[in-house]
């Protein structure tokens, strides 16, 4: 078996090295050319289902995988007939694992989980990139936060990837929309906390349609931050929608779990924000469905802004951050922005997101 502390490692530089492939392939495409690519769906999904398997397959290890051990746990408990699924408000989650653990050993349900997690973000980039799903794909696996909810969050991260999916369907016709509608109870009923981007896409759907208003509320959640940060967390856990959001009560241990308003995390946060302020107020080119997922990038960043000296606050900045790929590949794969030029800047932005993440992975913590 394949040491613990080699799987970072492993699927960071897989992607590196794919996506200094794929860019030195696209550096030199039109915006034309780039948009009617037709690239093969199949090494898309090939490159998926490895990656998937590969994770699925990880030894249980608290140090590198962290809640990796509690699952495993939590599963042999199933197993044993120790512990029945809970009717909570996650059922779907709890009674899929123990019906898994009626018939497979604990790195199969792993394996299972990781597929759908793939499978689902893949099924995302067909969607919203369907000539060019393998470039969507890197976006994604190159992303910050990607490996973590493949090995330690499973359940948000598996939650958040039908979400991104339903954002698909609900800029569609009214039969997509019932797709999405379905799509997002399925995440509500994985992690309740998915409520947050589906409750905000649903106002980018039906009020807040302007970039312009997302953006100035951003700000302003910068400014809330500043000036009354703990007492707006306090605020947020006494609301109760969620028991998670008593972590914002809580005091920090370690990792990005640190207090503190972190300007780090904003500057990579921002950095979708920007390009949607470059393409839409600067320029002027207009998209509805690029727009309204800015939105929802926005908005729900927004709300991680409000709560970032919380401890454990990365657990609500992913309920930003699982969009961040998407928002920042949408319009250098399907908008005219640089005409000849779109595949260097293109590339640029692929391995500039690409390089935080190394930078992060590598040298910061």
């Amino acid at each position: 078996m394949i040491p613990a502390s080699y799987y970072a490692p492993i699927f960071l530089y897989t992607v590196v090295i794919l996506s200094l492939l794929l860019c030195a392939k696209l550096s030199s495409k039109s915006y034309k050319r780039i948009l009617h690519d037709d690239s093969n769906f199949a090494p898309a999904l090939v490159l998926a289902m490895s990656m998937a398997i590969f994770l699925g397959m990880r030894p249980i290890n608290g140090y590198y995988f962290v809640d990796t051990a509690n699952y495993a746990q939590f599963y042999r408990m199933y197993a044993s007939g120790a512990w029945t699924a809970p009717h909570d408000g996650e059922f779907l989650f709890n009674q899929f694992m123990q019906s898994c653990s009626a018939i497979m050993d604990v790195h199969g349900f792993f394996s299972i989980v990781d597929i759908m997690y793939f499978g689902f973000t893949l099924w995302a980039c067909r969607r919203f990139f369907p000539n060019n799903p393998l470039a969507g794909l890197l976006f994604n696996l190159g992303a910050f936060s990607f490996y973590s909810y493949g090995v330690n969050g499973i359940r948000n991260g598996l939650a958040c990837s039908i979400v991104l999916v339903a954002l698909s369907y609900l800029t569609g016709n009214k039969r997509d929309k019932i797709i999405g509608a379905a799509l997002g109870f399925i995440a509500i009923n994985i992690h309740r906390t998915t409520m947050l981007p589906i409750g905000i896409a649903l106002i980018s759907t039906f009020f807040i349609k302007s970039f312009k208003t997302a953006y100035i509320f951003w700000i302003l959640s910068i400014i809330i931050s500043l000036v009354a940060g703990n007492s707006v967390s306090l605020f947020f856990a006494t609301l109760g929608f969620d028991d998670r959001l008593s972590y914002l009560s809580g005091n920090a241990s370690d990792g990005f779990s640190r207090t503190g308003f972190r300007w780090d995390f904003l500057c990579y946060s921002m950095m979708p924000i920007l390009l949607g302020y470059y393409v839409i107020i600067k320029r002027g080119i207009r998209n509805a469905t690029y727009e309204f997922l800015l939105n929802t990038y926005t908005l729900s960043n927004a709300f991680w802004i409000m709560v970032i000296r919380a401890s454990f606050s990365n657990r609500f900045a992913y309920l930003s951050w699982f969009m961040f790929p998407m928002v920042l590949a949408y319009p250098v794969l399907r908008m005219n922005i640089w005409g000849e030029q779109q595949g260097k800047f293109l590339s640029r932005i692929m391995l500039a997101q690409l390089f935080f993440t190394w930078f992060m992975k590598t040298i910061y913590y």
